[in-house]
């Protein structure tokens, strides 16, 4: 049996719950997780270290500051296109270059300063002087605006003004057509200038615009409280609690006994168990990426040889089945399959074959070194479920294939992210992700491969180049065959391999009556309703 198909008896005791015995018998389920009515608890499955998502990437940074802080522009839920937000509206010029937002008038920060056009500017070219060091991983900032940028690819930012207090003007260098696309992301979420001026943190305390007002931080809990001066429709949540609930099998029972309303990221083994009980199961549409990233500056794995060998020797498919949610389907692109843009015989690229790993490693001059191979632990991650396992079963068909792996287990307390995409040519290999953070395959591929990054040492500049013609070109049928050709050179020089598309699910108490479900996991808890 996997160990994501465990019994009850093993999750007990993984949860180390004490149950008498742990006889089998679970606590009956709670009709709330509060005394009070207006309160929603919603368990995370890691912890958000800031709330600060202009500089930290993580899903439950989002979700939690995108309570707080609005862009100018956000997603349609169902198509994933720029809808007015802060910025009433916008404007963009014939050539591409020059983007005009007209702001809303209304809106107030939560410290009773006034939301302007000024306002606007500081936060922009406080993202702009941040993305001009570099960070491990990049910033939104970076990533969309190709900050710092080179002398073969200067930055796509060029100045932002504020002609008027409700007037913004932002340049760029070249075009780029998804731009009003990447501003719908949390990390592009309005901040009081005030809660940042001279060197404050905004991580620690946000201050926004936004239906939820930061209340406070203890421990691993956030607490924000309704916003009762918000622009837009009023909350039915008067508060709003994040408490972080590490174990798939700790969360189930958070659920069962009413100390959560919701939870993220329901266990593969809990979803028969909550159905049958009764609870509502969400399952989000698959719009992230698990993959094992290469690190191409490593001696071994210069050689696209051994890159392939290594391909070859995981049996994704059999990881997909054993690891992920039913619906999970195995990834032989970089880009969802809802873009469409999947390249022609890709999949071969990344097959599973044990024989021709073997012969691949025997013909190489591979002298048997020990492979650093790194793995988050003590986490539940939308792409990695279950990431030691994951790894475990990577690990063994390498090493069938004649490779020596030496694991590198990292707690995601200890910053994995960082770890892994710092400068390190020991590092071999390190398994990780992507989640979408809006609708369009920039999202996914320019963070990879528009440029050379640490976690790659990819150096291959017709694959740069390629990026950047792609992303420079207005939507349709061109714009998507070039993206196709991307995701083919990827799978000629194998920089990394996909793993899987992973569907991941979020579960409701009774209580909830309305929880509005999006594909990138950061709900608008503004709409969330509850019963009385």
């Amino acid at each position: 049996m996997s160990t994501s198909r465990r019994g009850f008896l093993g999750g007990c005791l993984a949860a180390g719950l004490a149950l008498s015995g742990c006889s089998g018998e679970e606590p009956s389920p709670a009709a709330s997780a509060s005394a009070d009515p207006t309160r929603l608890t919603f368990a995370d499955a890691a912890p958000a270290p800031s709330l600060d998502p202009s500089t930290d990437g993580r899903l439950e940074t989002a979700r939690i500051s995108a309570q707080v802080l609005e862009p100018l522009v956000r997603a349609n839920p169902d198509t994933g296109e720029a809808m007015a937000h802060l910025a009433e509206s916008w404007k963009i010029s014939g050539d591409g270059l020059t983007y005009t937002f007209r702001l809303r008038s209304s809106p107030r920060f939560h410290d009773g300063r006034t939301f302007d056009a000024q306002a606007v500017r500081a936060n922009v070219l406080r993202w702009a002087e941040a993305a001009r060091t570099q960070h491990h991983p990049p910033t939104a900032f970076q990533t969309v605006f190709r900050m710092p940028g080179t002398a073969e690819a200067p930055a796509l930012f060029a100045e932002c003004t504020a002609p008027d207090a409700r007037t913004v003007v932002l340049r760029l260098n070249r075009r780029h057509p998804a731009l009003i696309r990447a501003l719908t992301q949390p990390a592009f979420g309005i901040a009081s200038p005030a809660s940042f001026a001279d060197g404050k943190d905004p991580g620690g305390h946000p201050v926004g615009t936004g239906p939820f007002v930061f209340q406070q931080r203890e421990d691993q809990t956030v607490r924000l409280r309704r916003n009762e001066d918000y622009w837009g429709d009023a909350p039915q949540v008067q508060e709003l609690v994040f408490p972080t609930v590490i174990g798939a099998q700790t969360r189930y029972y958070w659920l069962l006994t009413g100390e959560a309303d919701a939870i993220d990221l329901v266990g593969t083994s809990d979803f028969v168990s909550l159905a049958r009980r009764g609870y509502q199961i969400q399952q989000r549409d698959p719009y992230n990426l698990a993959f094992l990233a290469i690190n191409q500056r490593h001696p071994v794995f210069a050689s696209v040889q051994l890159r392939r060998a290594a391909a070859h020797a995981i049996n994704r498919s059999d990881i997909v089945r054993s690891y992920y949610p039913e619906g999970t389907e195995t990834a032989n692109d970089f880009t969802p399959k809802l873009f469409d843009v999947s390249g022609s015989g890709t999949g071969s690229a990344y097959r599973y074959d044990l024989g021709l790993a073997q012969r691949l490693v025997q013909a190489s001059d591979y002298d048997g070194r020990a492979l650093r191979f790194c793995y988050p632990t003590d986490v539940s991650l939308p792409y990695l479920q279950e990431p030691e396992a994951i790894y475990a079963r990577i690990a063994e068909g390498l090493t069938k294939a004649g490779f020596t792996i030496e694991p590198v287990p990292i707690p995601w307390s200890e910053d994995y992210p960082a770890r892994i995409h710092a400068e390190d040519p020991d590092r071999a290999l390190a398994l990780t992700g992507i989640m979408g953070t809006y609708r369009d395959p920039d999202a996914f591929l320019a963070s990879l491969f528009s440029r050379r990054t640490d976690l790659l040492g990819v150096q291959e500049s017709e694959l740069f180049e390629a990026v950047e013609d792609a992303a420079g070109q207005q939507d349709g049928d061109t714009r998507k065959d070039a993206y196709r050709r991307i995701n083919e050179m990827v799978s000629e020089t194998v920089p990394a391999v996909p793993l899987a598309y992973p569907i991941s699910a979020v579960a409701l108490s009774s209580r909830v009556t309305g929880y509005p479900l999006v594909a990138t996991g950061v709900a608008e808890f503004d709409r969330v309703t509850l019963s009385d």
